[in-house]
This record gives structure tokens, sequence and C-alpha cells, in this order.
């Protein structure tokens, strides 16, 4: 995984191979600050151990094979499909596109068979890029059967070395989509690999069509990290909930569910938070406007969020306050109560509405100014709108969006069958009652069971390719965005230090 963080997709399918037998590695490419989520959540199962952080690559190509993967990530928003998502191409033109290169920016989108057609001459430039070889010796010392890799698909991502490596060596190695997101507002996958498992049908036309990955590869197995939520039931009554949270229990209460800081920043959010419990209480329907309010922040910006301001306002609760593992099971049953308790769901652009979906909620959503860039301008926020086979109720304005709740409250099963049908076939496309972790765990195994591969070789002219390159990626800094090398340079301090540190579960 790219980093800790991950985990929360990919805990439970861990526990299922280990649990059939299977030896599983965990390793990271590094850990961040600001996103409390460790290893040691799954530390002292079984059948698993902590690998550690995956090596940089520290050599001549590092800045050269991060220059080309981040032109890829650039280069796919100029398809006509993501042209129009401004603020993900401005977001990866940032992170991403070298500063020589900038002036591809002014490329407002192309024909798809001319983005295709410079994806694979940038695709032949990566692959010049020869296997890193401390990459080669961490996968030399674990010997695996089978990498898996996750999501792969972050600004000029690292974790292509390893499947490079992995390729080079001759190992069966393999994608997983971790979240709904992943295909359509991060970066390009770059790098085939004979496995790629995506939650649905939805995403693998995402993996045909804005990857070019061939649909033989693809496996759709289904969201496995909404698993949890199918079965489960409240750790506590309603009572005692609202009374840990901070509000009466007699009253029903809409949930407001966060959304991470590139979807919404915590002052906008919060201001736009202010104002729609404004709105609420200054309804004409006695429902709404006495209606208790429970606000979530997203786990990797409740630091932001200054709780202490809506401390103030009657019938209003901010939980929980700071950030928070959402690993964590303790964490976890906290969400499910809000969601279980709740009356209904409210919030701009979050996975929470997918996860109030599945426990059987209502979920609206205000399209406001300041937010659209992230709502209709991201395409992954479209597959919750009816038109798409969604359930979300969108409204452009309060009044509008104070109508759809009072309806909601009024008649909570509104909303059913379009719930249903969302989780049926994108949740759960292999049936609402077959967990997809198992999905997923069946198709690792028929995937490692499959002949290993041949080590990659490259074609015979990518000698003669790498040498040409050799001189560019000697100056490879010098091409670099500034923030760029500082991210970069960032990144590796960071693994250098904590890689320091292994542990091992047996």
């Amino acid at each position: 995984m790219s980093s800790p963080e991950y985990l929360r997709f990919y805990d439970d399918t861990v526990l299922r191979l280990a649990q059939r037998g299977h030896d599983v590695r965990v390793a990271v490419n590094a850990i961040r600050e600001g996103k409390p989520v460790r290893l040691d959540g799954i530390e002292g199962e079984r059948n698993v151990s902590v690998a550690g952080l995956i090596p940089a690559r520290g050599d001549q190509w590092t800045d050269f094979a991060r220059g080309v993967r981040g032109t890829m990530d650039f280069v796919r928003y100029l398809h006509p499909q993501l042209a129009p998502a401004t603020l993900l191409r401005a977001r990866m033109k940032r992170q991403a596109l070298p500063w020589t290169l900038q002036w591809v920016d002014h490329v407002r989108q192309l024909p798809v068979a001319a983005v295709n057609r410079w994806m694979r001459r940038l695709e032949a430039l990566e692959r010049a890029v020869p296997a890193s070889d401390a990459v080669l010796r961490f996968l030399d010392d674990q010997a695996p059967d089978l990498v898996l890799v996750s999501p792969l698909v972050e600004a000029a991502s690292d974790q292509v070395d390893i499947v490079r490596a992995a390729q080079a060596r001759g190992i069966r190695v393999g994608t997983l989509v971790a979240s709904w997101d992943n295909l359509t507002n991060k970066g390009d996958l770059r790098v085939p690999t004979d496995f790629v498992a995506v939650w649905n049908d939805a995403q693998k036309r995402e993996a045909v069509e804005l990857h070019r990955l061939p649909g033989q590869a693809i496996a759709v197995t289904g969201a496995q990290a909404f698993d949890r939520w199918f079965d489960r039931h409240p750790s506590r009554s309603r009572e005692a909930f609202c009374r840990d949270v901070g509000l009466s229990g007699d009253r029903p209460f809409v949930l407001f569910t966060g959304s991470s800081i590139f979807i919404a920043r915590a002052d906008a959010e919060m201001a736009f938070v202010r104002r729609w419990i404004e709105a609420l209480r200054a309804s004409d329907d006695p429902l709404i406007r006495d209606v208790n309010v429970l606000v979530r922040p997203h786990p990797y910006n409740g630091q932001a969020w200054r709780a202490d301001d809506f401390a103030g306002l009657a019938g209003v609760a901010v939980w929980p306050r700071g950030g928070y593992d959402p690993v964590d099971e303790t964490n976890r049953a906290g969400l499910f109560d809000s969601l279980f308790h709740s009356a209904a769901i409210v919030g701009i652009n979050t996975s929470a509405m997918i996860e109030a979906a599945i426990v059987g909620r209502p979920v609206l959503a205000i399209q406001a100014p300041e937010f659209a860039g992230t709502q209709e301008g991201t395409l992954h926020y479209r597959h919750l709108l009816p038109e798409n086979g969604g359930f979300l109720r969108v409204s452009s304005s309060f009044p509008d969006h104070l109508a759809q709740l009072s309806g909601v409250l009024h008649d909570p099963q509104a909303s059913r069958a379009q719930l249903d049908q969302f989780v049926r076939s994108f949740i759960r496309p292999r049936g609402r009652d077959i967990p997809a972790t198992a999905v997923l765990a069946d198709a690792i195994e028929r995937y490692g069971q499959t002949p290993r591969p041949w080590p990659a070789r490259g074609s015979m002219w990518t000698p003669v390719l790498r040498a040409l390159l050799r001189p560019l990626a000697w100056g490879g800094s010098l091409w670099l965005s500034p923030s760029a090398r500082k991210q970069a340079s960032r990144s590796r301090q960071k693994a250098a230090k904590a890689g320091t540190v292994r542990v091992e579960v047996k």
C-alpha cells in the first residue's frame, strides 16, 4: 500500500487470506503525517506480518521516472471525459507536472485517439527506466509468490517501482482499486498488470476507457471495504448514543457527514454547515425547524474543524472532535451508530454517503457554488446521482433542499428502492448477500494459481532508448518543478526516518 491509511480498505481482506492459510506480508511506501492510521491494527494476527517500508528508489533515474509518471498523470486530464474536471487537473498540474511542461496546460483537451497516442509514447519512456536495485533487493528478501499493489494512481506514484521490480523478477503482480474515486480523480495506472480488481462494471469501463487496460485482466469483485456495514448492529441504544454525543433523545437528528480536505476545506465546510443550520432553524416545517443536528467531520479533516464554534447552537453537536483513526473498531462503531440512529444524512461529497446507503438512510446534498469543482466537477460524484443509477437527492438551493429533507423525514421509506438498487449494482454486483471480501479473496487465489510469468525484458529497442535517455536522467532534478522536488525530498526524508523500524508479527 502507498501508506497505512489504505489499510481501512483491506484489513478484512488481509485477515481473510491469512485465515485461509496464506502468509500475508504488508508493506507501505511512506508513513504520512496528519493521518492517524498505523499498521498495528493487524498486528498479532496469525499468518500476518508487517514488512515495513519499501525502500525509496534513490538512484540516478528517480527524478526522471517521477517526471515521466507525473506527465502521464496530467496528460490523462486532456481526455474528453476528464477535461471538465478543472480542479482535479489543477491539482495534478501542481503535484506532478514538471515545470518545463507546464505549457501543456494551455491545451484544453484532445481527442481520445490523440490522448492514447501520447500516453503510449510516455509509456515507452517509462518502460525504459530500469527496475530499481533497492526495490529488487527488497523483493528478493521477501520472496513473494504474488505482489498486490494499491492504489497505484497517486501523483507520480513510486509504487510503479514495486510493479516494475516484480515484473522484472517474474513475480505475479496485481492492482487493487481501493476506492470509488481512484480511477477518475487521481493519476494514471501507467503500468498494466495481469490482474486488476475493481468494484463494479462502472469501474471496469473506467479502467478500459480511461486507463487503457484490457478487459480480460479486470475482475469485478465488489466493494470489500463496505462489507462491515451490512450485517452490523449498533453498539448502543439511540438514547445512549444521543446522550454520548450531546444531543437530546426526544427528537430525530440529521447527520452531516464531513468531506476530505480536498473536497471541502474545513473553513469553507464550517461556514456552509452554519448556513445550513440557520436555514433549518428558519423553516416553516416544525419537524425541520426543531430537528437535532449531528456534525461528524471527516477523520482526516477533523483536526482543522473548530467544534467550539458550534457550541452555542441549540440542538447541534459536533462529534467526534479532532482527527481519528477510521480503522479503529471503536471509531467504526461510532460511525455506524451515527448512521443507524440518524433520520437522514446530508453531505457534500464523501464515501460516508455510500455507507449511509448501505444502512438504508436517505441521503441528500446541496450543490453549493463553492464546492462545484469537487461535486459535479468530479466523475465519481456522478455515480451517486439518480440518472446514473444512484440515490442522492440533490438540490441547488436551501429552500429546495428543505423541501426534500421534509419529504424524507415524513416518509423515510421513499428512498428505499433507489438505495437498494445502488447497493446491488455499485457495492455488491455479485449479489447483495454475497460479501465482496470473499469474492476478492477468491479472485486473488485464482490469480495466484496462474503460471508464473517470464521475467519482463522489454522490447529490442528498450536498451537503445534507455541509453539515449540516460543523460536526461542524470539531469532529471533540473526539470522537476520546485514544489515537486520539495515534495519528493520530504517523502524520501520520511521514508528514511521511518525505515529504521521493522516490525515482524508471527
